[in-house]
C-alpha cells in the first residue's frame, strides 16, 4: 500500500504496462495521508490510472471480478489473509481468469511466518542486515525502504517469468515474493562464508569495510576542504593507478605488496602513507587524479545532491512529473538503459479515483451504472492528497488499515 505493492506497479508502468490502482474510494491508499506532501505516494505513482473501488462491497466486488477478467496480472499487498476472507484470492481470480498472473508481496514466503504481518525495517531486522549495518549492539536500518523496493522489483522479474511461460503454456500462476527472503538472499555471502570459513558475521563497522569486503584499499578518506572521498583498490590494475597517480613508483616494484592478500596485510602501511596524501588534496583534485589513474571513488553524497549530479544530469536519468501545483518535479527513472528507447512520463500520480469512470466504460458499462455506483459509495473520488483517514473509515481497534 505505501512501497512495496506501488514499488512493483510503478516498474511495471514505467516499462510500458496500464497499470491501475485499485483504491478505496474514500481513504485511497494510505500513502496519501503520510506527511512530507504525499512525497512517498507522489515518487511511486506516476504513469498509473486509478480506480476508487470498495471491494467489500458486493457491487464493487462483481466490478472488480470484470477488471480481473480483462488484465493480464493482478499485483496485491494486502495483509496476510485479507483477500482470502473477501474472497477475491488467487483461487478466486483463477476462475474469473485461467490465464491470471497473481502477484502477492508478503512479509514472509509460505512456511511458519507466513502469516505474520511484517514490514521493511522488521525484515532488515530479522534477516540479519541492520546486524551487519550497525555499529556492535547497535542494529540500524538502511537510509532507504530498500527491502520494500527489492521484494517488489523481485516479484516483477516472477511476473514477467510467468508470463513468458503462459505464453506456452497458456495458463497463469500465482507468484510471490516475501520481505524476510529478499534479505537472506541479500546477506547470503556473509551465510556462505560462516559454513565454508567457519567465520562468525561482524558488523561492518566492527571490522571496517575494508576488512569485510577483503581488500588492501576500500575506504573514506578525509580531504583538504572537509569533504570525503571513498576509494576502492579491487584489483592489480587499481592498484598501479593509485600508485602511478601519486608517484609512488617504490611501491610498484615492492613484492610485499604485489597482489590483493598482500596488501591486505599491509593496510595500516598503506593507509598512513594515503591518508596524509589525500589530506594535502582538495576534493576536486583527489576526484580528478583517480579518475585519470582509473581507479574507483566516489563521493559522499546526500539525496539532495543528486540533482546535480553530471552522471544524472544525462537524459533520461531524471523524469520530469508534474506536481500537484503542475510545476514538473525530477525523480529517479528506473535504473535501466534501452538501446532503442528512453523512459517517459505519460502520466502524472493520479487523484483518488480520477479514471474511475473512464475504466468502467471500457469494461463495458453505462453511464447510468456508474452514476448509481458514485451515489451509493462503491465507486468514488478524491484529491491528490488526502488529510487523513475519512470519518467511519478507521479500522476497528487492532485491525490493519491494510485490511
Amino acid at each position: 500500500h505505501i512501497v512495496a505493492g506501488p514499488s512493483a506497479g510503478l516498474i511495471l508502468a514505467d516499462l510500458g504496462a496500464e497499470v491501475i490502482k485499485v483504491e478505496h474510494p474514500a481513504t485511497g491508499d494510505a500513502a496519501r495521508s503520510m506527511p512530507n506532501q504525499g512525497s512517498t505516494f507522489y515518487y511511486l505513482n506516476r504513469n498509473k490510472a486509478s480506480l476508487g473501488l470498495d471491494l467489500k462491497h458486493p457491487e464493487g466486488r462483481a466490478i472488480f471480478e470484470r477488471l480481473v477478467a480483462a488484465s493480464d496480472v493482478v499485483v496485491e499487498n494486502f495483509a496476510p489473509g485479507a483477500l482470502e476472507r473477501l474472497g477475491l484470492d488467487y483461487r478466486w481470480a483463477q476462475t474469473v481468469n485461467p490465464r491470471i498472473i497473481y502477484c502477492s508481496i508478503r512479509g514472509f514466503l509460505p512456511g511458519p511466518y507466513a502469516n505474520r504481518p511484517f514490514l521493511d525495517e522488521l525484515a532488515q531486522m530479522a534477516g540479519g542486515l541492520a546486524f551487519m549495518t550497525g555499529p556492535p549492539g547497535q542494529p540500524l536500518r538502511a537510509g532507504a525502504s530498500i527491502v520494500d523496493i527489492g521484494a517488489a522489483t523481485y516479484g516483477v522479474v516472477a511476473v514477467l517469468a510467468a508470463l513468458w511461460e503462459r505464453e506456452r503454456t497458456g495458463r497463469g500462476q500465482a507468484v510471490q515474493a516475501g520481505l524476510f527472503e529478499t534479505v537472506a538472499f541479500w546477506v547470503g555471502q556473509h551465510v556462505a562464508r560462516y559454513q565454508l570459513a567457519g567465520i562468525r558475521p561482524e558488523p561492518v563497522p566492527a571490522r571496517g569495510v575494508g576488512g569485510m569486503m577483503g581488500w588492501g584499499v576500500y575506504r573514506l578518506f578525509d580531504t583538504r576542504d572537509g569533504r570525503r572521498i571513498f576509494v576502492a583498490v579491487t584489483s592489480n590494475r587499481h592498484w598501479r593507478g593509485l600508485c602511478n597517480a601519486f608517484g609512488w613508483t617504490d611501491w610498484l616494484q615492492d613484492p610485499a605488496l604485489s597482489s590483493n592478500r598482500r596488501r591486505v596485510a599491509q593496510r595500516s602501511r598503506i593507509e598512513a602513507r594515503l591518508e596524509p596524501a589525500m589530506a594535502a588534496l582538495s576534493f576536486e583534485e583527489a576526484s580528478r587524479r583517480l579518475a585519470e589513474a582509473g581507479v574507483p571513488y566516489a563521493p559522499v553524497n546526500s539525496p539532495a545532491d543528486l540533482l546535480d549530479d553530471p552522471q544524472l544530469k544525462t537524459p533520461g536519468r531524471l523524469l520530469p512529473v508534474p506536481g500537484p501545483d503542475g510545476r514538473p518535479v525530477s525523480v529517479p527513472a528506473l535504473p535501466i538503459a534501452w538501446s532503442n528507447r528512453r523512459f517517459s512520463v505519460r502520466a502524472a500520480p493520479p487523484r483518488l479515483g480520477q479514471d474511475s469512470k473512464t475504466i468502467l466504460l471500457q469494461l463495458g458499462f453505462s453511464s447510468s451504472q456508474i452514476e448509481r455506483w458514485k451515489a451509493t459509495g462503491v465507486i468514488g473520488e478524491g484529491p491528490w492528497l488526502l488529510e487523513d483517514e475519512a470519518p467511519g473509515q478507521q479500522g476497528k481497534k487492532g485491525e490493519s488499515r491494510d485490511e
